[in-house]
C-alpha cells in the first residue's frame, strides 16, 4: 500500500472512530437512567393526562429504556415551569416538560413575567394539534354568525388574554357580531354555564376534546357548531363552515392565523436549551417514532383521546420561528383582542359563609 493511501485509511478510521464513540456514548447514556416530565398544571388537566399517555410508552423507544416519570409544577399557566426549563433546570437530556402550546408566543406579545427566549427552546414535538370551534347552545335565540350580528350572545371565557375571549372579540371585530364575553370560568365551567343557561356559546377550546366529554351534546342536537376557528379544517369536517369562508381582510387574516397559531402548537414537550445535541437527537427521535406507535395510539383510543396531526421537532422549530417573524402591526391588532372590552361582564362569585 502506497503511503498516502495508508494515511487516508488510517485517516478516515480515526473519523469513523470520533463519530461512532459519542454516538454509542449517547445510546448508553439512558441506560439505568430516570426522566423526569413535568406538567405545567394540575394533575388531571389536559396536559397531565397527555403526558401521562406519552410517558406509559416514550421510554420504548429510547435507546436504554429509561425510566419516565411524570410530576406536576402547576403556575401561571405553565409559564413558572418554562422559566424553570430555561433558567434553572439541568441541561443533561433528564429534564423535559409539557407547557401550554402559547408558550411558544408570549414575548411577542411582551407578558409580564416571561424569562425565556421561546426561539431557543428545544422542541420535542408536539403529541396532538388542536381544532378551535365556536359552539352555541340551541336554546340561544341564533343558530348562525348572520344571526348574531343582530342579537346578543353571552360567550362564557376564563380570563382576558385566553383564547376563550379572544375568539369572540375578533368576531365582533371583523364580521360585526355580538358576543358578549364574561370572563372568570374554569375551562369546564364555560360547560355548565351554558348548560346552566348562564351563558350561550364558547368561542375556542378543542373540538374532539368537546366531543369526547360531551358525546350527547352533539348526538342529541344540544350543542351546534357555529364555526370552526383555526388555521386548517378538521380534517372529519370539511364541509363545516370555517371562519375563513366569512373573514377575507388581508389584515385581519394574518391576525387570526397569529391568534390561531398556538392550535398548530397543540401539546407540545420542550427540553431546555443546552441540552447535549445528540441526547437531543435522541429524544427527538424517540418522539417521532412513539407518535407512530399502535400501542400508544390503541391506549390513547381507549380513553378517548384523538392524537390529530401530531409535529416533529423539527417542524416545531420552523413553525415557532415562523410567527416569530410576525411583522409588529400584526401583533399590535392581536393584542388589542386581549384586553377586554366596553360591555363584557365577569361571573360573580358568591362569598362562602363564615362558620
Amino acid at each position: 500500500m502506497k503511503p498516502i493511501t495508508m494515511w487516508r485509511a488510517t485517516a478516515m478510521a480515526i473519523v469513523s472512530l470520533a463519530v461512532t464513540v459519542p454516538a454509542e456514548a449517547a445510546n448508553n447514556f439512558y441506560e439505568g437512567k430516570t426522566i423526569t416530565l413535568t406538567v405545567g398544571y394540575r394533575a388531571g388537566s389536559a396536559y397531565d393526562t397527555f403526558s401521562r399517555l406519552l410517558a406509559r410508552h416514550y421510554s420504548r423507544h429510547i435507546p436504554g429504556n429509561p425510566t419516565i416519570i411524570v410530576k406536576n409544577s402547576p403556575g401561571s399557566s405553565s409559564m413558572k415551569l418554562a422559566n424553570y426549563l430555561y433558567n434553572v433546570s439541568p441541561k443533561n437530556g433528564l429534564h423535559i416538560g409539557s407547557i401550554r402550546n402559547g408558550m411558544a408566543l408570549e414575548q411577542l406579545y411582551g407578558r409580564p413575567g416571561v424569562r425565556f427566549d421561546a426561539l431557543k427552546f428545544n422542541w420535542l414535538g408536539s403529541m396532538a394539534s388542536i381544532i378551535g370551534t365556536c359552539v352555541i347552545w340551541h336554546t340561544a335565540p341564533a343558530k348562525t354568525l348572520e344571526d348574531i350580528k343582530k342579537v346578543q350572545i353571552v360567550s362564557g371565557a376564563i380570563g382576558t388574554t385566553a383564547s376563550l375571549a379572544m375568539y369572540p372579540r375578533a368576531l365582533n371585530a371583523m364580521l360585526g357580531t355580538k358576543f358578549k364575553v364574561v370572563i372568570g370560568y374554569s375551562g369546564p365551567g364555560t360547560l355548565h354555564a351554558m348548560e346552566r343557561g348562564e351563558t350561550q356559546a364558547r368561542c375556542g377550546g378543542d373540538w374532539d376534546g368537546l366531543v369526547a366529554n360531551r358525546p350527547h351534546w352533539i348526538r342529541d342536537g344540544k350543542l351546534r357548531m357555529l364555526v370552526q376557528m383555526s388555521n386548517v379544517k378538521h380534517p372529519n369536517m370539511q364541509d363545516k363552515p370555517w371562519i375563513f369562508d366569512y373573514v377575507k381582510k388581508p389584515e385581519d387574516v394574518k391576525a387570526l392565523q397569529l391568534i390561531f397559531a398556538s392550535q398548530e402548537f397543540g401539546r407540545p414537550y420542550v427540553a431546555p436549551p443546552g441540552v447535549p445535541a445528540d441526547r437531543l437527537a435522541i429524544l427527538r427521535r424517540g418522539f417521532d417514532a412513539v407518535m407512530k406507535d399502535p400501542a400508544l395510539r390503541a391506549d390513547g383510543g381507549r380513553m378517548k383521546m384523538k392524537l390529530l396531526g401530531p409535529m416533529t421537532g423539527e417542524q416545531m422549530v420552523k413553525r415557532v420561528a415562523h410567527f416569530h417573524k410576525t411583522p409588529q402591526s400584526v401583533i399590535d391588532r392581536v393584542k388589542q383582542f386581549q384586553t377586554a372590552q366596553k360591555g363584557e361582564g365577569s361571573v360573580k362569585r358568591k362569598k362562602k359563609k363564615k362558620k
